[in-house]
């Protein structure tokens, strides 16, 4: 007993080293791309800075790179939507500049391994366990004590998105990134109806079902004075930069392009992937509504012409 106990912990502690080793060359070998783009005067747009670390798509040279064009940025961000934060958009961030930190989470379980790990413990990191919604936005970051001027914002909560942006008020980041749903194309002005206890799995099988277009998040954000700076190469991450930052940025990218996303994400009624294509994963929603902005009207999709 006390032998297969001690194999078990040797096991943990081998791999949490193995891990840690990992991490720290991939951290290492980023900081020397982030260090050759910020050397390039002009890029073409967002996709040639672009280099994964821990963000799903490539956003980590995206975000160190428009930060590096950024003079007097507060040095904190906000990251909503984390899972267990091995997977973010401010991990390495976090590690590369020290920032200081603020998370929200829904999921309790993985709020608790964040505060497992050593990298809660050795950087200024806070986290809140909340489902977030437009009635509570605002209360959490004054309970979080975040600064109203905070140098980054990413947010990610597959759902009700651009109702949580529109209704932020108490917090002015300089730099934002959030999520959009690519399905949903760049001509219209489309979001999911607002609903407080919004669950993407529930809201439809295929998953699909979910945020806003890029349009919608384009207009509102010029609105609270940002300017949108381009997409990732994925084609489901818009960045967006406060307009008195943005000179310097916006003279150093020649083009925002929006680009179109390849992924296949519909899942089937069993919950397993089935890699449809985009007008068969748009014909699985059809019936489903969104609300065209332009016209503040409740519409199904099938006639949105999307």
């Amino acid at each position: 007993m006390i032998k297969q106990k001690f194999k078990k912990y040797l096991s943990f502690a081998l791999k949490r080293v193995f891990r840690e080793e990992i991490e720290k060359d991939m951290v290492l070998k980023a900081k020397n791309l982030a260090f050759k783009n910020n050397k390039i005067k002009k890029i073409k747009n967002l996709s040639e800075v672009e280099f994964q670390v821990f963000s799903q798509w490539g956003e980590d040279g995206i975000i160190d790179w428009i930060i590096n064009k950024c003079n007097n940025i507060p040095k904190s961000f906000l990251e909503i939507g984390t899972e267990n934060y091995k997977e973010s958009n401010t991990r390495f961030l976090l590690i590369s500049k020290n920032w200081d930190g603020f998370l929200i989470e829904a999921d309790k379980e993985a709020v608790s391994e964040i505060k497992s790990q050593r990298i809660y413990w050795r950087h200024n990191l806070k986290i809140k366990n909340q489902f977030v919604n437009k009635e509570n936005i605002n209360k959490i970051i004054k309970q979080l004590k975040i600064p109203k001027k905070i140098g980054f914002l990413s947010l990610d909560i597959d759902g009700i998105d651009y109702w949580i942006l529109k209704e932020l008020k108490i917090i002015s980041p300089v730099i934002l990134v959030c999520e959009y749903n690519s399905l949903f194309g760049s001509k219209k002005s489309v979001t999911v109806p607002y609903k407080k206890k919004f669950q993407r799995n529930k809201e439809h099988y295929s998953n699909l079902y979910f945020g806003s277009s890029i349009k919608a998040l384009i207009n509102l954000l010029k609105n609270k004075n940002y300017v949108f700076l381009g997409t990732n190469s994925s084609g489901n991450n818009a960045f967006f930069v406060k307009k008195n930052f943005s000179k310097k940025i916006i003279n150093s990218i020649k083009e925002k392009k929006i680009f179109l996303s390849k992924y296949r994400e519909s899942r089937n009624r069993k919950g397993s992937l089935s890699y449809l294509s985009k007008d068969k994963s748009l014909n699985l929603i059809k019936n489903k509504f969104l609300i065209d902005l332009s016209k503040n009207k409740l519409v199904k999709i099938s006639s949105l012409k999307l």
